[in-house]
């Protein structure tokens, strides 16, 4: 391995710690230092690829929007019913809060950023969240079977993002309130089933 992709690799993996750090403990908590002990590299090394702490967290926005876009994209066929293409976004943005690893600092780092906002959520909003809530409207819209007014699209739109934000950020409610709620694969399967059933009776027999 030559110098630059050593350098490549540094980087990549200053990033991928970078993720899970400032998804668990936000952009004002977290420390370069704690940073680049978990990436096993040199401080020098953020100053290098990122400039600072701030170059490097919207770096990170910049590489978890390309892991979203990829994951979004390997979506089912827009040929097959829109139940199913809900279904499977619905599953998919349940993985990126849940799943271990990659896919749930992504959905962590999103939510944190929602919750305490920087300069990236202008970025990150227009990035990643808004295309996605297009897709989401579009599917919306298609359940509905109608036209209907804007404004009364997005409430519904938002009304099924809300459930699983509920899940997020009531987790250890949830848990408490029914002890056998559980977040592995099996059972975010089961989940992203009931809620695409609750939202598809909901929009079908939709009266505005």
């Amino acid at each position: 391995m030559d110098g630059r992709d050593k350098s490549l690799e540094t980087r990549q993996r200053v990033l991928e710690a970078a993720g899970e750090v400032f998804a668990n403990r936000g952009f004002r908590e977290a420390t370069i230092r704690e940073i680049c002990e978990k990436a096993q590299a040199n401080v020098a090394a953020v100053n290098y690829h990122f400039g600072d702490k701030e170059g490097l967290y919207a770096a990170v926005f910049d590489y978890a929007r390309a892991c979203a876009v990829a994951q979004f994209n390997e979506l089912v066929s827009p040929t097959v019913p829109p139940e199913e293409r809900l279904q499977a976004f619905v599953r998919a943005v349940l993985l990126r809060f849940f799943d271990e690893g990659r896919p749930a600092w992504l959905g962590k780092l999103v939510a944190r950023e929602m919750i305490e906002p920087t300069k990236a959520l202008d970025s990150l909003v227009n990035g990643q969240i808004r295309p996605n809530s297009e897709r989401l409207r579009a599917l919306v819209r298609e359940l509905i079977g109608r036209e209907i007014d804007e404004q009364e699209l997005w409430r519904c739109t938002f009304s099924i993002a809300a459930q699983w934000l509920f899940y997020f950020h009531c987790g250890q409610v949830v848990k408490r309130l029914n002890p056998n709620q559980r977040f592995d694969a099996e059972e975010l399967d089961r989940l992203a089933g009931h809620i695409t059933k609750f939202s598809v009776a909901a929009l079908k027999g939709w009266k505005s």
